[in-house]
């Protein structure tokens, strides 16, 4: 078997035990999961394909693409949550296989393997992949136009004078950059083709999640392209003058610079802006189309004006945060792979100001990186999510560093690593301390999370042996399965314990066991949460006022619930009919408040009417 056969075969087993290992083994998590489920599942129903619908309604949050993924598993699995949440796990294992793909073609086949590796390993990208959203399907597509672009270029085609060659070593020039000579890039029609790819991919992603799967990775692909051409044009060499402040001088001179018309000429028939948004609107534009009319363009104005345009202006649902914000989540979310970020950067560096083999693709890499943490960090509505596409870069940025210091081209200070080792058991101490406490204090019990750090800390223990010894292949190994291993324990047993806590399916599964009918009507009032929407398996009207709350009392249906917040009860409890009483109460999960469901029943006793209280299904 061919050894890259092999490789991709490793990283599917890997990556497809990380994202599938008991992912239908907890209940949907709120606010995201159950929505998008719970609309997919709708959609189902209606044997809708063109307009989302949650609780009864339009839906205007997202496009269409992740919601014909969940569709098409429940059709295949039913209506589980595995079924919910596997379209995001497998579409991951594929983004891990193009990261792997991109490591080969960029840098070397060992590169390829640590940078899929390290993607898969990774906090955010783990959450994201494990969730029933639509953050993988668009990672997957806005990594797989990189991958076009990268196949569309001359420079990184494997077995030709200029694979992985620095920008330095071309002979490109604006007056002959023309699709059909072989030094433009384009060199055949099958580099045409993999750039239409590109842009197809775009297209997709656009689907997936707007105009963002189309913005962001054609203009990490603008911005590499004003990086390189213009500099070979004018044959700079200049020696750089060392210094973070120097070094950020002379780029943002170097930018100003390649915005002259003549580069941004030479970038333009690189990229083929025109083809691109030809085959964009081409893919993606006959559902918006479809939507638009079917809706009479109030999907489109909800989804555009809300959910795009307002949710860059202005912090949406409390959602904000500083101008380092991202750097912050992406020293979290890359975990543990961001304790090398330092000596990463510090290489690429060293990388960017030399005229060497990989300087073209660490252009790269940065453009796309430098794209999403900018436009997002100036967009008022921040989560963690939105960054996710940048971590395919990430991890090659850092598989790139991590093939040259094993392979001894790249020395690192022996006290980074000892404090990347160090860092990687601190964390698996505070761990196994923190978990227990946080969930004894929310949910109960808890106990046997105290082990879940072990890993981490026997793994950095491990790491700091090996690299004493000089053994650093066999240090980086322990690092990447103590990663591995830790991740499965979080999410295979650490999440299902906390999981099985959750209320809404507790509090649905009570209101069918006391139902009269087989649609019973539910509303609530100082409590809302979509999972409930989605267990119980139809609409929930939420209440928000004491008048409409008095008003429903009033007339208040036979065969009709109130799941009320503990401590709204006493709001309600003055209007409420005779014959309606507590008949479920619950914690809230994660809340240290009680959950009271509200219906009719009543217990004689002789000394009148009394609430009839059983305890909430476990």
């Amino acid at each position: 078997m061919r050894s890259s056969v092999r490789q991709a075969l490793g990283l599917a087993a890997v990556s497809g035990l990380l994202f599938f290992s008991a992912l239908g083994s907890v209940d949907l998590w709120d606010e995201d999961e159950p929505t998008f489920a719970g609309a997919a599942r709708e959609m189902l129903a209606r044997q809708e394909w063109i307009v989302p619908y949650f609780n009864g309604l339009m839906l205007p949050d997202k496009p269409v693409l992740s919601y014909w993924v969940m569709m098409a598993g429940y059709k295949l699995f039913g209506e589980t949550e595995l079924a919910a949440r596997a379209g995001s796990a497998l579409f991951s294992v594929g983004t891990v296989l193009l990261t792997w793909l991109l490591g080969r073609r960029l840098f070397s086949p060992r590169a390829g393997v640590w940078a899929g590796l390290i993607l898969a390993s990774s906090l955010s990208f783990l959450v994201v992949a494990r969730a029933a959203t639509p953050d993988a399907v668009l990672t997957f597509f806005c990594t797989l136009a990189l991958v076009g672009f990268v196949w569309s270029q001359r420079r990184f085609s494997p077995g030709d004078e200029g694979r992985r060659v620095g920008i330095a070593h071309h002979e490109f020039t604006v007056d002959n950059v023309h699709p059909t000579q072989s030094n433009t890039g384009f060199p055949t029609a099958s580099h045409l083709l993999a750039l239409a790819g590109s842009y197809a991919a775009m297209g997709m992603a656009v689907l997936a999640k707007g105009p963002i799967g189309v913005m962001l990775p054609a203009a990490a692909i603008g911005l590499y392209a004003l990086f390189t051409i213009p500099a070979v044009e004018q044959g700079r060499h200049d020696e750089h003058p060392p210094g973070w402040l120097a070094t950020l001088r002379r780029l943002l001179s170097t930018m100003a610079d390649r915005l002259r018309p003549t580069c941004l000429l030479a970038a333009l028939r690189l990229t083929r802006p025109l083809l691109g948004m030809v085959i964009v609107l081409a893919v993606a534009g006959p559902w918006y189309l479809a939507v638009g009319l079917r809706t009479e363009g109030a999907w489109l104005s909800g989804f555009f004006g809300k959910h795009n345009f307002e949710r860059f202006l202005h912090p949406m649902e409390h959602h904000r945060g500083p101008f380092y914000y991202y750097p912050l989540i992406v020293m979290i979310g890359f975990f543990p792979w961001s304790l090398f970020l330092g000596p990463a950067v510090v290489y690429v560096r060293s990388r960017l100001r030399a005229a060497g083999d990989d300087r073209a693709a660490y252009w790269l890499l940065v453009s796309w990186i430098a794209c999403y943490l900018g436009f997002f960090s100036l967009a008022a509505t921040k989560l963690p999510n939105y960054i996710v596409p940048i971590y395919p870069a990430l991890a090659l940025l850092v598989g790139g560093w991590l093939n040259a210091w094993l392979s001894g081209v790249c020395v690192v200070r022996g006290f980074l690593l000892r404090t990347a080792w160090i860092t990687l058991s601190a964390v698996g101490v505070a761990a196994s301390i923190a978990m227990p406490l946080v969930v004894r204090h929310y949910v109960g019990g808890g106990t046997l999370l105290a082990m879940i750090g072990a890993p981490l800390i026997v793994g950095g223990l491990l790491c700091w042996w090996f690299h004493a010894r000089r053994q650093d292949a066999r240090a980086a190994a322990v690092f990447a399965g103590s990663a591995v291993v830790f991740w499965l324990a979080v999410f295979d047993f650490g999440a299902v314990q906390v999981g099985r806590h959750q209320t809404s399916r507790q509090f649905a599964e009570a209101i069918q066991r006391h139902a009269a009918t087989e649609s019973p009507e539910v509303w609530t009032f100082g409590f809302w949460r979509p999972s409930l929407v989605y267990y119980l398996g139809r609409h929930v009207e939420p209440l928000y006022s004491a008048e409409q709350v008095r008003s429903f009392c009033r007339h208040w249906p036979a065969g009709g619930f109130l799941l009320v917040a503990g401590d709204y009860y006493p709001r309600v409890a003055g209007f409420l009919p005779p014959d309606v009483a507590v008949i479920e109460r619950g914690p809230w999960f994660l809340k240290r408040k009680e959950l009271l469901l509200l219906g009719r029943g009543k217990v004689d006793t002789g000394m009148g009417t009394i609430a009839w209280r059983t305890p909430a299904a476990k």
